[in-house]
């Protein structure tokens, strides 16, 4: 939809985006969530009595209604109306969406914006598993166990089932490997992109780029953490980019050959040339959280707001659930439509690396549709210019949050950007896009 009313995104800040059971295991996901959200107020110069509500994006529940559970642990003001937005990668874009449409509704004029996600908290139905080096994996939890459990009794990686339904759709690498082979991509093409992700993070992070948006966290030894993790663990990649063809493929290993992938999976399949997704060129499972205050013009002003840039329109739109990353090309396009702007005139795109294939198909169908040519954008920086999810990490519910500071960033960057695409897909097909303008 367009936004008709001026919407001010202000004082960003989030966690560094840990791996999975490393530096940020220690925190549950709304834990994250108040960490961040306390440096947001402190940055917006706010009370606590300027907010009129707190939203939260989360994928999977680690509290009741995390974003009450944040607020109360905040001591935020115990009237105001606090909601937790479920929907998947894209629940932190969706949070800020929905503060948007209460603002343009006239349910309150400021509200705190937390997008947040543990993964390490995400139980094998067995609490803090992954946190012990002999039960965080479900094989080594199963040997400790009896192996005598009654007919239909069974151990879930509740992680394993977060990414693929079980019922009506697959898990995420295999979407991202359906679409890699349906549009013909190379796996130099993808590596490409994800070596591209590693080496603009990187050099982004060295420069002090992120440092703005990136507050300081202890680890559980008391070690500070000051960079996003993952990137900081790929240098030696992004010096020896050799390293990115010999990645394990995920498709084509001891534990399953490519055949037998296209087997299973051949009635989502349109052409087949050769496995590609690997472990390198896939987004790392994380831990982390983001946050971002989102009011009115006229409240930001009185409150002495700095406004960061402005929420034009957004847009959430789905796809079949087996074709996951082509959403981002559909909520793209229709948001254009909407607003009424053409592809061409954005200057910046910030899109979700979940995969370099679900990433690259998206550009491609944009591609294929309008004409325009995503690799010399690339190749000029104008899509995700200081790296994207494959580096940065990809907790599930931070990671819409995560991109609109990425689109502050590039405003920071770029005295020429007035406009920057930020959009994400999601597990079951749904995917959402927004647009934002410089102040």
């Amino acid at each position: 939809m367009k936004v008709t009313q001026k919407i001010v995104l202000a004082a960003p800040a989030r966690t560094p985006f840990a791996q999975i059971g490393k530096a940020l295991a220690q925190y549950p996901g709304h834990h994250l969530g108040k960490i961040v959200g306390e440096e947001v107020m402190k940055r917006s110069g706010l009370k606590p009595t300027d907010i009129d509500g707190v939203i939260v994006g989360e994928g999977f529940a680690n509290a009741p209604n995390s974003a009450r559970v944040i607020a109360n642990l905040m001591n935020l003001p115990l009237e105001i109306p606090c909601l937790t937005v479920a929907n998947n990668c894209v629940s932190g874009l969706e949070a800020v969406a929905e503060a948007s449409r209460r603002i343009m509704l006239g349910e309150g004029e400021v509200f705190l914006v937390i997008g947040e996600e543990s993964q390490t908290s995400m139980p094998f139905v067995v609490k803090n598993a992954r946190l012990n080096k002999k039960t965080n994996s479900l094989d080594s939890l199963v040997k400790l166990l009896p192996n005598d459990l009654p007919e239909g009794v069974e151990l879930r990686d509740t992680l394993e089932d977060g990414l693929g339904d079980g019922e009506t759709s697959y898990g995420m690498q295999v979407t991202a490997e359906i679409l890699a082979q349906n549009y013909a991509l190379p796996r130099e093409t993808q590596d490409k992109v994800a070596y591209e992700s590693f080496k603009r993070a990187f050099e982004a992070t060295q420069e002090g780029r992120y440092k703005p948006y990136i507050m300081e966290v202890k680890d559980d030894e008391g070690n500070p953490l000051q960079a996003d993790e993952a990137v900081l663990l790929r240098e030696g990649l992004v010096k020896n980019p050799t390293r990115m063809g010999r990645a394990m493929l995920m498709f084509d290993n001891p534990a399953m050959k490519f055949d037998a992938w296209k087997e299973k999976y051949g009635k989502d399949l349109k052409k087949s040339h050769g496995p590609t997704v690997s472990i390198f060129n896939a987004s790392p499972r994380s831990d982390g959280a983001a946050g971002i205050i989102v009011a009115s013009e006229a409240a930001a002003k009185r409150l002495g707001l700095k406004a960061e840039a402005l929420v034009a329109g957004f847009k959430m739109k789905g796809v079949a659930p087996n074709l996951m990353g082509l959403g981002q090309a559909e909520a793209t396009l229709g948001l254009l439509e909407e607003v009424g702007e053409k592809v061409e005139n954005i200057d910046v795109i910030e899109i979700h690396e979940a995969f370099a294939a679900t990433a690259v198909a998206a550009l491609e169908e944009i591609k294929i549709r309008t004409g325009f040519d995503w690799e010399k954008n690339f190749d000029a920086k104008k899509i995700n210019p200081n790296g994207g999810s494959i580096a940065i990490g990809h907790p599930f519910g931070a990671t819409g949050v995560r991109l609109l500071h990425n689109a502050i960033m590039d405003f920071h960057e770029n005295k020429d950007a007035k406009k920057v695409l930020v959009t994400a897909c999601a597990h079951g097909g749904i995917a959402g896009s927004m647009i934002v303008e410089r102040p």
